[in-house]
């Protein structure tokens, strides 16, 4: 028998996946998690999983670190996402992480039915173009809030690029980075390359408006998350 673990915290997107695999494969056993702690309890105590669906947006982890997260505890459990953002950089960002594939809940059943029976039978699923969106950054509205997609953009970010980010917002250029974080120029100036092709701008201003709703949303998920 097959065993799939639908990971989602979509309790109706849950039943929905379920009775999908059960009427299109047969012999196919479902477990189900409605929060990334769910999901690796699931992964660590289970021996039998031949496939792990996972939403990018889970309660207790979020964006391509359950990714890492459940290939860390399991890697020998293929894991493929399934999720409603369309961010071609989210994307090739999941596979990085050690996804095997990417399902758009967008597409029809058939769709998703041939791209679980591809990855089942040892292979991949990667979206094509007609599938998934390339929208940068710099072409949204400034006054909107960071969508789903352009927040997981920021883990792409490693610590280093972080800091020189964090410096550019406080106003310094880049030979006062260069001083403040003890690297040479060039440095510098490679990291705020990468880091501006990773949130997909042009501009250093623009990364910092991104960097600035960023910490604003951060700070009040932060504050909600404290609630009683």
């Amino acid at each position: 028998m097959t065993t799939v673990l639908v990971a989602d915290d979509h309790p109706l997107f849950r039943e929905a996946i379920a009775d999908a695999l059960r009427t299109m494969f047969d012999r196919v056993g479902v477990l189900e998690a409605g929060s990334m702690t769910e999901a690796i309890d699931q992964v660590a105590n289970a021996n039998d999983i031949d496939l792990v669906l996972l939403d990018l947006r889970m309660p207790g982890m979020s964006g391509v670190k359950g990714v890492r997260t459940l290939r860390r505890r399991r890697p020998d459990i293929p894991i493929a996402v399934i999720s409603a953002l369309d961010d071609s950089m989210v994307v090739q960002q999941c596979f990085d992480a050690g996804a095997i594939g990417y399902i758009p809940k967008s597409l029809p059943r058939a769709g998703i039915a041939d791209a679980i029976q591809t990855i089942l039978d040892g292979g991949s699923f990667t979206p094509d173009d007609s599938q998934i969106g390339h929208t940068r950054a710099e072409e949204t509205d400034d006054g909107q809030e960071l969508d789903d997609a352009m927040r997981c953009r920021f883990e792409l970010l490693t610590n280093q690029q972080w800091k020189v980010l964090e410096l550019m917002a406080q106003g310094l250029l880049n030979k006062q980075i260069a001083y403040a974080i003890d690297v040479q120029l060039t440095t510098v100036k490679a990291h705020v390359s990468s880091l501006l092709q990773k949130l997909g701008v042009s501009r250093r201003t623009q990364a910092v408006i991104l960097y600035q709703k960023y910490c604003r949303q951060a700070s009040l998920s932060d504050r909600g998350n404290q609630r009683p």
